[in-house]
């Protein structure tokens, strides 16, 4: 039997599913809150910009000339890069999404948690 634990939403003290971290009630919670972030007029707007073949082209340009993350470098970790971030967010902006000067590489882990950072936690 799995070892339960309490729920990681700040003052929750119920039990966590097995293997998860949440309640079901934290859990439905953050999951409802993703999705109405995810179907936002504004959401469509940034993720239609990530589909432009120009885009493509130009993260992976820029991924061959910066093979290495960013972030992982700092720790004098050698990680392959996998996507591009932008160091200040773009917000739907086009001039600021296509702002080389604003581009990192960056690992799927570091960008992950980036993304969550300043979406979910609200740090920018």
């Amino acid at each position: 039997m799995a070892i339960r634990k309490l729920c990681s939403a700040p003052g929750c003290e119920a039990l966590a599913l097995p293997g998860g971290s949440r309640c079901p009630e934290h859990l439905a919670r953050d999951r409802e809150r993703k999705a109405k972030a995810a179907r936002s007029a504004e959401a469509t707007r940034w993720h239609a910009l990530y589909h432009d073949p120009r885009w493509r082209r130009a993260a992976a340009a820029f991924l061959a000339a910066h093979p290495l993350c960013a972030d992982c470098a700092e720790l004098g970790v050698i990680e392959a890069a996998r996507e591009v971030d932008h160091i200040t967010r773009h917000r739907g902006d086009a001039r600021a999404f296509w702002d080389r000067t604003n581009w990192q590489p960056l690992c799927k882990r570091c960008h992950s948690r980036k993304t969550a950072r300043e979406i979910w936690h609200g740090a920018d």
